[in-house]
């Protein structure tokens, strides 16, 4: 014998599963107005009270992800770099499937290598942030393999590491994916330019020591050849 439900009841039942099982869809009217001024600040310059009006937004909301993520970019703008790493290692935490936060933490990560490289002389440590910035890119790629952004980026950070043929492979799949892409086929090609520059000598002229070789074994064949016609 089946149970039948009355069909109010079981509208009732389902709003309520749905509730338990998925996380708030919006966050307060005050701290959505605080994010929203931060961003204001933000787009006009002003980091610092950009800054300011983010932390008003995740002290009223702090699993407001977005006005995490939104303060490290205005961190790393301000050129507070750790800080920066610190508000986007909060938004990925409480989120990992925000793609635009793995961008944000991939250019943060970035700074920071170039930091340690340029500033500190430490190319180790500047290694090790590069390499998270790759894996950061490639991250946001795995969550939006269609986010011709991240391909960017990560095309960026690979031809900074000196990998070139994986830069110019992600630099195809951004025209593969958006052919209007800003600036896209002169970041190609300057990564073409710089991997040609980095091959050995012996590598530029292969080609021609190729050419070289053939018409070498050429006449060598060709003398041998008459060689044996005089024999006979």
């Amino acid at each position: 014998m089946s149970i039948r439900f009355p069909v109010h009841l079981s509208i009732i039942m389902i709003i309520f599963l749905f509730a338990c099982c998925t996380p708030a869809l919006a966050y307060s009217g005050d701290a959505t107005g605080r994010y929203a001024q931060g961003n204001a600040f933000l787009a006009s310059g002003n980091t610092t009270d950009a800054i300011a009006a983010y932390d008003q937004a995740t002290g009223l909301e702090p699993a407001y992800f977005e006005a995490w993520d939104a303060k490290a970019d205005a961190l790393n703008r301000d050129g507070r770099f750790s800080e920066a790493l610190d508000a986007s290692t909060r938004a990925v935490e409480i989120n990992p499937g925000y793609v635009q936060g793995w961008i944000n933490r991939g250019q943060i990560l970035y700074n920071l290598g170039y930091v340690y490289e340029d500033q500190m002389n430490d190319p180790a440590r500047a290694n090790e942030y590069y390499t998270q910035q790759v894996l950061a890119f490639e991250k946001a790629i795995a969550l939006d393999p269609t986010n011709a952004d991240a391909w960017f980026n990560k095309g960026y950070a690979l031809a900074g590491m000196k990998r070139y043929d994986e830069a110019i492979a992600a630099f195809d799949k951004v025209k593969e994916l958006n052919p209007d892409y800003p600036k896209i086929d002169k970041n190609r090609q300057i990564a073409q330019q710089l991997r040609d520059a980095a091959a050995p000598d012996y590598m530029k002229f292969a080609p021609v020591f190729a050419c070289i070789a053939v018409v070498i074994i050429g006449i060598v064949i060709w003398f041998v050849f008459l060689r044996e016609k005089e024999e006979e």
